[in-house]
């Protein structure tokens, strides 16, 4: 999604979007996850989307062939919960942040058991780490 939302070429099939100077490419589909990868070697940490195109969406984000964050939005389109696979938080390595509240007071859980599922599912259609 570019300033505004919007992809590069929806016509073109090209999905590629901007957010925060890296960009990412949308995969497609696992049921309702979308993923989306980053491209590039930028040294800037992988982040997820802070809002949704769609509402109640969850994405899916990897880079090199490693699931790095699992979003949750509401009908608003704003993270509601993101799973964080890429650090370690109050010892849990992947560790909740809830309400796109990640600085070093905020509060953070392991993922549910449904949300363990969900991962599962990622990690093994796309075959990732």
């Amino acid at each position: 999604m570019g300033g505004r939302g919007s992809f590069v070429n929806v016509d073109a099939n090209d999905f590629t979007f901007k957010l925060g100077g890296q960009t990412y490419v949308s995969k497609g589909m696992i049921d309702n996850v979308k993923v989306i990868e980053k491209i590039g070697g930028s040294s800037i940490p992988v982040s997820a989307p802070f809002l949704s195109h769609s509402p109640n969406r969850i994405y899916a984000t990897i880079k090199n062939g490693e699931l790095k964050h699992l979003t949750f939005y509401d009908e608003n389109h704003r993270q509601t919960k993101s799973i964080d696979f890429d650090h370690m938080h109050d010892k849990m390595q992947p560790h909740v942040h809830y309400n796109g509240q990640h600085g070093p007071n905020s509060k953070s859980d392991p993922p549910t058991i449904s949300d363990q599922v969900i991962i599962n599912k990622i990690k093994s259609r796309m075959r990732l780490k």
